[in-house]
């Protein structure tokens, strides 16, 4: 269902609701932030402005600027915040980002966990390999 102007609108059953957001393919995804962009896989949301989520089940890109790339039921909702891929990965710090894994949780400012599974960073710019 295409909602807004200035998008792009493909895939099966998918949505676009703000000004300059697509969806490129897939089934079930929504783009519902400004300057959104989902580029497939199923049920996929990117709700944040400039957020993006390229694929995967599940995913969500809720913060300003943040990406999911692949990868399935993980989160990145901290502005500039990323999660690569991985399963119920969550990158919620602001620039916080998690490379893979599972159940990891990037919550400190320019925080990494660059894999593994059930990890935590907390800290600024904290590192877990």
């Amino acid at each position: 269902m295409y909602l807004s102007y200035g998008g792009l609108l493909a895939g099966i059953q998918n949505t676009t609701s703000n000004e300059y957001s697509s969806v490129s393919g897939g089934e079930l995804n929504i783009a519902s932030g400004e300057n959104s962009s989902v580029s497939g896989g199923v049920s996929n949301t990117a709700s944040g402005i400039n957020s993006s989520v390229s694929g995967g089940v599940s995913n969500t890109a809720s913060g300003d600027s943040s990406s999911v790339s692949g990868g399935g039921f993980s989160t990145a909702s901290g502005i500039f915040s990323s999660v690569s891929g991985g399963q119920s990965n969550i990158a919620s710090g602001g620039a916080s980002s998690v490379l893979g894994g599972a159940q990891n949780v990037a919550a400190g400012a320019f925080s990494v966990i660059l894999g593994g599974q059930a990890k935590t960073a907390n800290g600024v710019l904290q590192i877990l390999p």
